[in-house]
């Protein structure tokens, strides 16, 4: 079949478009790549010319803490958003900050609060984090 041996193609059908070895995205500074659909990315990804990968997830938070081993040699940077069924006010957390201070061990830890109090109980926190 033509093709095959590209690095860059279309599979039949044209509903995926398959990015092999020695193939690559590239957006020039002033474009764009929008996704908005489930993406599957093995190995190795560039961002701002800089070579790292992601991680993601949801972690249960036991008393307001929460810890996360990545799988990264380094975590460089990590963001957190609580997730709970219940609305603010009502038993939820409603705010949550990363502690990088295990972050050279590829690791974070998750503190939930209250408004500016500790938060103490149970709960879920969705996180993403970017590391090498």
């Amino acid at each position: 079949m033509a093709g095959e041996n590209t690095a860059v193609r279309f599979l039949p059908g044209g509903s995926v478009l398959q990015v092999g070895a020695g193939g690559t995205i590239d957006a020039a500074s002033a474009g764009s790549v929008s996704l908005p659909a489930a993406v599957s990315f093995a190995g190795t990804v560039i961002i701002g010319g800089t070579a790292g990968r992601w991680a993601f997830g949801t972690v249960g938070l036991t008393s307001g803490v929460g810890t996360i081993a990545t799988g990264f040699s380094r975590v460089i940077s990590a963001s957190v958003q609580p997730v709970s069924p219940d609305p603010p006010g009502l038993g939820s957390f409603t705010t949550a900050v990363i502690d990088l201070s295990l972050s050279a061990s590829g690791s974070v830890i998750i503190r939930a609060g209250a408004g500016t109090l500790p938060y103490t109980n149970n709960g879920t926190a969705a996180w993403m984090a970017l590391g090498i």
